[in-house]
Order: structure tokens, then sequence, then C-alpha cells
């Protein structure tokens, strides 16, 4: 199966890179989730990693970049930008949706920038948080890019039709995106959904999650937001390629999953 999936959303050309996977446990990737939901899953799998390239005609845009070299079974995002012709060089803006490991292990390589003609976007509460863990992996990583970051502090439209949200929970500057063109919506997820078995369980999380309760909070409303705005949705930790639609279920509180991609 390929590794790239492309996608028009009115004018604005997608593709949906995949990374890889990453191997979890079962306990830190369906934290507080009722076991007979996920009683088929083994105790230990590979999550996918997918990340969103976005061509607008001006601006060539990576929302995350994946581990990078960091993880045996991942960081291919970068062999599979090269199979469609995209060098490192030509990338624009890279949106940071948040700092842990699994979505900016690629942004530096021997301390330098890996994509060295681009803009880092960050929300500055997430900068801070880890500036004051400046032992962590994350904020070393983060400090590769320091002289290329643009912080952001609110809602705002990037560039026209590309709006970042504040998404707090999963992180504390966790951001989430809507983008627009000709009348077609995409919200983009990254942390705020895990798997599409929880959407019958809304409580669950990833056990790296800053705080819970913000996060369920967070969840429910970019669910009824992809609802009301008809919105085509892009999920990091989804089945490749990780474009769907969510539905209300007739349960309360539960939600459905519907691929355009199955297979």
């Amino acid at each position: 199966m390929s590794k790239v999936y492309t996608l028009q959303l009115g004018k604005i050309n997608m593709m949906s890179i995949s990374d890889g996977a990453f191997p979890v446990s079962k306990q830190f990737f369906f934290a507080n989730t009722p076991e007979e939901i996920i009683r088929d899953i083994p105790s230990h799998f590979d999550a996918p990693l997918n990340f969103l390239y976005i061509d607008t005609g001006d601006k060539r845009i990576l929302v995350d970049v994946g581990f990078g070299q960091t993880l045996a079974e991942a960081g291919q995002l970068f062999l599979h930008l090269e199979s469609q012709g995209i060098d490192p060089a030509d990338i624009d803006t890279i949106i940071i949706t948040h700092a842990h490991m699994d979505h900016i292990g690629g942004l530096s390589y021997d301390g330098s920038p890996a994509f060295p003609n681009a803009e880092y976007v960050i929300r500055k509460d997430e900068w801070d948080h880890w500036k004051s863990k400046p032992e962590s992996n994350e904020f070393r990583k983060l400090k590769d890019i320091a002289d290329h970051l643009t912080f952001i502090t609110s809602d705002r439209e990037l560039y026209p039709g590309i709006h970042l949200i504040h998404a707090p929970g999963h992180t504390v500057g966790h951001l989430s995106l809507h983008i627009q063109s000709e009348g077609k919506s995409l919200l983009v997820a990254s942390d705020i959904l895990n798997d599409p078995i929880t959407l019958q369980h809304l409580p669950s999380y990833i056990r790296a999650e800053m705080s819970p309760r913000q996060g369920l909070e967070t969840r429910k409303k970019f669910l009824q937001d992809a609802v009301d705005k008809k919105a085509l949705v892009f999920a990091c930790h989804y089945p490749f390629p990780g474009f769907g639609y969510v539905h209300k279920a007739k349960e309360k509180d539960r939600w459905k999953w519907s691929p355009i991609v199955t297979g």
C-alpha cells in the first residue's frame, strides 16, 4: 500500500504522508478506556503516524514532521517527501501542533533545522512548557530551531483559509487546524483523537495527555465542530491515510468514524 495519499480540498492540494508507526502498549494508548471496547486489541501494537502536507499554490506547509531518525519503526516522512519530488528546502512553513517526540523528532538533524528555509510556528505556551523542562528531549529538539520559531498566542489565520486553533488538553499549547477552500472544510485533529474505537468512549485518552479533563472538553468541541461544519477530519493516529468523517451515534456521547479510504 502506498504511504502517500493525495487529496484536493477546493483549490488546496494536500497529501497524507505516513511516517511509519510507533510501538505502544494498550495501557498507554487507551488510558481510562473500558476493557470491553479494547478487548481485541493486543497488549502491544504499532500506532499509525500520519502527517499532513499542504500546497496552497503559494506556500508549502507541513503539519508536524514525525519522529525523524529517533525511532527505527518511524522517520519515513522524509523518504516519502522525496518520492514526491519535495525537498526539505522547499518547505515554507512547519506548523507544530504540539511538541511530543512523535510529532517533532524530525525538526532537526545533527542540531540543525531539517527544513532550512521554513518558518516554524508554535503556541507560545507550548514553548514555555517545554522550556521549563530543559533536560527533556522535547526541549532539546525545539532548541535546535529556536532561531526560526514564530510564536502565536491566539487563534489566527496563518494563510488564507488556514486557521490555527488552540485545542488544549493533550498538551498546554496543542493546536488544531481548520482549513477552508471553495466552501469545503477540513479539521486537523492531531492528538485530540487517539483511535476510532474510542469514539465510543470520549473520556479515553493517550496517557501522555497533560490534562485529561481539558482534553475531553476539547474533544467534544472538536467533534461537534466537525459535524456542524460538515468537515472532513484528518487524524494523526487513525489508520492511514487518516481522512474521514465523524457522525453522532444513536447512543449518547458516542460517535462513529467513516474513513474515506478503507482496507
